[in-house]
Parts: C-alpha cells; sequence; structure tokens
C-alpha cells in the first residue's frame, strides 16, 4: 500500500488506487490545470467521495482564490473588491502622471516663450565643446560625492556595498530623469532595501536625511550670495524686489531648517515614547498591526540617526558641502563654455534658482528646471534671453543625460528593466 503525499511517492502508506500505482488525485494533482483545482479533486478522491455538485446559490457566489491559484479575484467581474481597488490605482496613477506631463507641457511653454530658436540653436552649435564635456564630468564627480554620502548616512543601519549604493543611485536618478512626480526619490531606496537586505523604512528615511543636509547646503551657499553679492550692474526695481523676495524666503526656510532640525534630534531623545505616541491609534484599529508599525517608525528612526551623532553630523556636513561647492563648478564650467564669465559666487544663485525649479514634480525638472535658471540668468545677471535659454538646455542636459545613460546601463545588474523599476514605488506603496 501507499500514497502520494507531500509531493512524494510513499508505498508504505494508505492509498486508494491500483497496486503499484500513484492513485488518481497525484496524478491529478500534478496535472496542468489550477492547482487549487487539482488540490480540491485530490482532497475527494483521497477521501472516497463523488465530488458534490454545488447548489445555484453557491454557483452565483464570487470565488475566493487560494493564494497559489493562477485564478486571479479581479477576473470574477468588475464588482469586486480587487478590481475596484485595481481601477482605483490606475486611475490615480493615470491623475498623477497627467498632471506631471500638463505641468511640463505648460512650463515648457512660458520657458519657450518669445524665443528665437535660430539664436538659441547658434548659441547651442557655438558652445565650447570641451568645456561642456568637463562640466559634464564634474556632474558625474558630484553623483559619485552624492553616493558616498548615502553610504555613509546609511551606516547605522548596516554596512551596505559602494557599488550597490553606486547602481541605485544611477538607476535612481534615471527613474528621475524618465518617469513622472519624482518617483525616481522612492525607487532608488527601495532598490537598494532589496538589494543589500535593509529595512526599506530606514533607507526611505535616508533619503530624508539626505534632503535635510542638501537644504541646509544650498541654503549656505544662498546666504553666501546674499551677504556677499557679486558685481551685478544690471538689476532694475524689479530685479532688486525679487532678490529681497528671495532673500527672505532664504532666512525663512533657513530658521525652518533649524526648528526643523532640533524637533528631529528630540525625537530621538524621546523615540520610546514617540513611536508609541504613533502607534496606538493604529491599535485601536486592529491590534495586530501595531507591532509592524513600531517595528516600521523605529526603522525610519534609525534611518536618520546619524542627525544623532556628533561626528557623523559633522562628516555628513562637510561631504554636502563640498558635494554642492563642487556642483556650483559644474554650473560656472557651464557658463564659461558660452563665454560667460561670471563669479563662481554667481553659480550659488543659480543652484538655488535650479533647486526650485527641480521642485516641482516634472520628469527630470523639465520645464521648471529650465525656466527657473533662465529667469536666474536674465534677470540678475543681465544674460540675453535666448544665450540663457541656450545656457539653461545645456545645463539640464549635463546634469541628467550623462546619469540617466548610465542608469539605464545598469538596469541589468539589478535584473530589472524600466517598467518594473517603475512598479517599484506602487507596490511599495501598496505594502
Amino acid at each position: 500500500m501507499g500514497a502520494f503525499t507531500g509531493g512524494a511517492w510513499h508505498p508504505d502508506s494508505p492509498r486508494i488506487g491500483v497496486p503499484g500505482k500513484p492513485p488518481a488525485a497525484a496524478i491529478i494533482g500534478r496535472g496542468r490545470g489550477s492547482p487549487a483545482i487539482g488540490r480540491s479533486l485530490a482532497t475527494v478522491l483521497h477521501r472516497g467521495r463523488r465530488p458534490r455538485v454545488a447548489s445555484r446559490e453557491a454557483r452565483s457566489q464570487k470565488v475566493t482564490p487560494l493564494p497559489n491559484s493562477r485564478y486571479r479575484r479581479s477576473d470574477t467581474g468588475a464588482g469586486g473588491p480587487t478590481t475596484g481597488a485595481t481601477l482605483g490605482r490606475m486611475a490615480k496613477k493615470a491623475i498623477r502622471i497627467g498632471v506631471s506631463l500638463a505641468l511640463m507641457v505648460v512650463l515648457l511653454a512660458v520657458f519657450l516663450w518669445n524665443v528665437d530658436f535660430q539664436e538659441v540653436g547658434r548659441s547651442l552649435a557655438g558652445a565650447d565643446l570641451q568645456m561642456l564635456i568637463l562640466a559634464s564630468l564634474v556632474a558625474l564627480f558630484a553623483y559619485w560625492l552624492r553616493a558616498l554620502r548615502w553610504q555613509f548616512i546609511l551606516r547605522p543601519v548596516g554596512r551596505v556595498r559602494l557599488s550597490s549604493v553606486l547602481i541605485t543611485t544611477a538607476v535612481g536618478y534615471a527613474a528621475l530623469s524618465l518617469l513622472p512626480a519624482r518617483m525616481g526619490d522612492l525607487i532608488r531606496p527601495l532598490l537598494l532595501a532589496r538589494r543589500e537586505k535593509i529595512p526599506a523604512s530606514a533607507s526611505l528615511a535616508s533619503i530624508l536625511t539626505e534632503r535635510v543636509f542638501d537644504l541646509w547646503s544650498v541654503v549656505l551657499f544662498f546666504l553666501v550670495f546674499i551677504i556677499w553679492p557679486p558685481h551685478m550692474s544690471n538689476l532694475d526695481e524689479q530685479a532688486q524686489h525679487s532678490l529681497e523676495v528671495l532673500s527672505l524666503s532664504g532666512y525663512v526656510v533657513g530658521a525652518g531648517l533649524l526648528i526643523g532640525t532640533f524637533i528631529l534630534l528630540g525625537l530621538f531623545r524621546y523615540q520610546e515614547r514617540f513611536v508609541e505616541l504613533l502607534t496606538r491609534p493604529v491599535g485601536w484599529i486592529k491590534s495586530s498591526w501595531r507591532q509592524p508599525a513600531t517595528n516600521f517608525f523605529n526603522h525610519f528612526l534609525d534611518g536618520l540617526r546619524v542627525l544623532q551623532r556628533p561626528r557623523d553630523l559633522i562628516i555628513t556636513t562637510v561631504a554636502s558641502i563640498f558635494m554642492w561647492y563642487v556642483i556650483c563648478w559644474q554650473v560656472r564650467f557651464t557658463l564659461l563654455a558660452f563665454d560667460v564669465d561670471l563669479p563662481l559666487r554667481a553659480a550659488y544663485l543659480i543652484v538655488t534658482m535650479a533647486v526650485i525649479g527641480l521642485a516641482v514634480p516634472t520628469p527630470g525638472g523639465v520645464g521648471g528646471f529650465h525656466k527657473a535658471t533662465q529667469v536666474g540668468m536674465t534677470l540678475f545677471f543681465g544674460i540675453g534671453l535666448n544665450e540663457a535659454t541656450g545656457i539653461a538646455i545645456a545645463y539640464h542636459a549635463i546634469c541628467f543625460v550623462p546619469i540617466t545613460i548610465i542608469g539605464l546601463l545598469c538596469l541589468p545588474l539589478l535584473g530589472v528593466n524600466l517598467r518594473e523599476v517603475e512598479s517599484v514605488g506602487p507596490e511599495a506603496a501598496e505594502e
């Protein structure tokens, strides 16, 4: 006697069927049909009963598939909950993409308004190619510094390989260039978390830490520009007023960053109490959810832990300032490629304007980046509209084209394609 159990034939176990052969249930279970159907028929045959015909009411009910079944709940009809949720996610994604692309089109139209395209073409054609190549190399060096800083920020979470940080940085910025709504900012830490097996919440928090240091560095360089401005002889009344508004905004943002940093430091001192306060409402909804929520917030704060350690804080601050100083030289080399010789301090303002433009959630900051840098050059430094337009186009290409090419080439190293990379963000949001 024998039986086919657990995927293997056991001759000493009781069975139903022909001696020396596996029972019919085992054969059915190994067939090409649905695994759920195979298991159901196998169970019936082992019990020695014929399968019963379901009643009309039972047949009319929605089928609930097993986790490994090929039968999808969304295939049961338009009214199923999974179908409704899927349609809702698709609608939200379509709206997000539509808004992002609409913003890009509007901002590009504003950027190119009253521009002489022939003059812009001549300006781009006359640019010094060697200087543009040098600016591109400096941009790639800045990305390398960014990856090193990110690796250092992640040290409290765990040791991650520099190769993984470099690859995911390149892929993340490629996604930032090609996908709407700044999805690359979410994709980059999630890819690293999957590759290095670190908590996704801590990896996401490290991006927040990056943004804090980036804002601190940009505000610092902008305040240096305000306190020690370069010579700007072409300032009219509108430009003077705009500069005063920017100066006030810089002080406000700096004060906000200072307060926010102290709040973060306070969270570490009272982390247990803070996490307990945040997760208490979750426990009211469902008690089993509270522990996962507690783990998430603790891992998230671990990703910000570099702010708590004085030595790590100093190192990360110095690295951030140096990285943005390199980015300012990238701007200066780009200006020199168009025979525009401005002091390095002028790049502090142009970089600040570029960061403001990148805040608009378009693919690669297209439109917002261009218009913001164009306004900075024409309004404050008296550069002609057509020449400033050409410089803005070249500056954006230097920032995003080389890293996008490298990121696309790195996709096979992660074993994914661009469509799978795009799905990382929404999947994580669902989880």
